[in-house]
């Protein structure tokens, strides 16, 4: 029973972490589907993951 919690409480947060994700990306994920021109980085984003320009 506690690890059938345990395993349900993981899912839940990964399936809100998700949720957050899509939120936060989703004129990216808008530019993607449409054509449409891809919005800017932030420089945090530039700096710590691999965006091209921001080295």
């Amino acid at each position: 029973m506690k690890n059938t919690n345990t395993i349900r409480s993981i899912i839940d947060c990964v399936i809100i972490m998700l949720g957050v994700f899509l939120i936060v990306h989703r004129r990216v994920f808008s530019a993607l589907i449409t054509g449409g021109e891809m919005p800017e980085a932030p420089e945090w984003h530039k700096k710590w993951f691999c965006c091209g320009k921001g080295e």
